[in-house]
């Protein structure tokens, strides 16, 4: 009999993997250049780290929403996120952003291992993308990741 495999062990790599990218990317920063912002309407090194902490805990309510619910229409998190992080209370410092990045990104970690290989299937219908499966709307979180580390890059880039 064959076995399925488990989509959790499948995107779990690929997550940190690409939160590591970002973090590589945040530490090539001085702790002037972390809080400074590049340009007008333009986020700090601190401000980005901060955004993936507050997108965490809300995909992680989302992914929570497609399990209770069938076929829920989601929350545009593209712009729902930026407005929340925005709104937000500045954080206290990188040290407190990345032990919050990394207490969300465990909570999500546990809250997926502990799904049925059948959760993964899940419908979801998204404002801007469509109808979706649950591990669709998982895969978004490591690219979500790299973008903003290549935006670190390019900021990075800037400041040399």
């Amino acid at each position: 009999m064959a076995t399925l495999e488990n989509p959790f062990e499948k995107v779990r790599p690929k997550m940190v993997a690409a939160r590591l990218e970002f973090i590589g990317q945040l530490a090539t920063f001085s702790k002037d250049e972390v809080t400074r912002e590049p340009g007008e309407d333009e986020w700090s090194p601190l401000q980005l780290a901060h955004h993936l902490y507050i997108a965490d805990g809300l995909a992680l309510e989302q992914m929570q929403l497609v399990q209770n619910e069938d076929n829920p229409l989601l929350a545009n998190l593209d712009e729902d996120t930026p407005r929340l992080t925005r709104a937000s209370e500045p954080p206290a410092s990188l040290d407190a952003v990345l032990a919050g990045m990394a207490a969300r990104r465990e909570e999500l970690y546990e809250y997926m291992a502990n799904l049925p290989v059948d959760a993964w299937e899940r419908p979801l219908r998204h404002p801007n993308w469509g109808q979706l499966k649950f591990y669709q709307l998982v895969n978004v979180l490591p690219a979500h990741d790299r973008t903003h580390a290549q935006q670190l890059a390019n900021i990075k880039a800037k400041y040399s």
